[in-house]
C-alpha cells in the first residue's frame, strides 16, 4: 500500500545492497539528481553519436524531462509497478523499476547507477531484482529499450537473457533515434 512505501522490500541483496520502493517525499531529491544525470549523460551521447540535443527532441530542458518522469516512475504499486532506489547502507547508489504496459508484459525503467558506485555489479543486482519481482508479481515477458551507447548495459541485459525485439509503442525514445535504439525482450517462463 502507499502507506508503506518508503519501507516496501528493504531486503538486502547480497553484501549491502538495500532496495527501497521510492516515495517521492522521502527521495525527490535523490531522484531528481539521478534522473538529471541519467539523462545528461544520455544528451552528451547523443549530441556524440547523432549530432543531436536531446532538449530539441524531447521539447523541454533536461531538468524539467528529468523532474517530470518522477512522477510516472514512482506511481502505482506492485504488481502495476515498483520503483527502486538502491543503496549501500544509507548511501543511495542506483535505481530502477517496473512497469506493466499490457497483459503479462513489464517494462524495465531507468536503470541508473552513480559514477561512484560502478564497476561492483550494481547494475546487474538491480536487473536480477526487477526480472525477480516480475517473476513474482506475474509477468511472462520484460521490454526495455537501450542506446546503442549503452555497450555495458547491453552485455548486461544479454547475460539476462534479453534478446533484440521490434520497437515497442510504450517506449520513450524519440522518433528520430529510434532506428539507431535497441529495443529488447525477455521471456520469463
Amino acid at each position: 500500500s502507499a502507506g508503506n512505501r518508503g519501507h516496501f522490500a528493504r531486503r538486502p541483496v547480497g553484501m549491502s545492497f538495500v532496495f527501497v520502493q521510492a516515495d517521492l517525499d522521502t527521495h525527490r531529491e535523490v531522484l531528481t539528481r539521478f534522473n538529471t544525470e541519467y539523462i545528461d549523460w544520455i544528451d552528451a551521447s547523443v549530441r556524440e553519436h547523432f549530432r543531436l540535443a536531446l532538449p530539441d527532441l524531447l521539447g523541454m530542458s533536461i531538468q524539467h524531462y528529468a523532474k517530470g518522469a518522477l512522477d510516472e516512475e514512482c506511481e502505482g504499486n506492485p504488481p502495476d509497478s515498483v520503483f527502486y532506489v538502491v543503496c549501500d547502507g544509507e548511501n543511495p547508489m542506483g535505481m530502477g523499476g517496473l512497469r506493466k504496459v499490457g497483459k503479462g508484459v513489464a517494462e524495465v525503467k531507468r536503470i541508473y547507477v552513480s559514477p561512484a558506485s560502478r564497476g561492483g555489479g550494481t547494475g546487474a543486482k538491480i536487473l536480477d531484482r526487477l526480472v525477480s519481482d516480475a517473476r513474482v508479481f506475474g509477468y511472462q515477458e520484460l521490454l526495455l529499450e537501450t542506446g546503442p551507447f549503452m555497450t555495458s548495459a547491453h552485455r548486461i541485459y544479454e547475460a539476462a537473457g534479453f534478446e533484440d525485439t521490434q520497437p515497442f509503442a510504450e517506449a520513450e525514445v524519440p522518433e528520430e533515434l529510434g532506428h539507431d535504439w535497441r529495443f529488447m525482450s525477455c521471456k520469463l517462463s
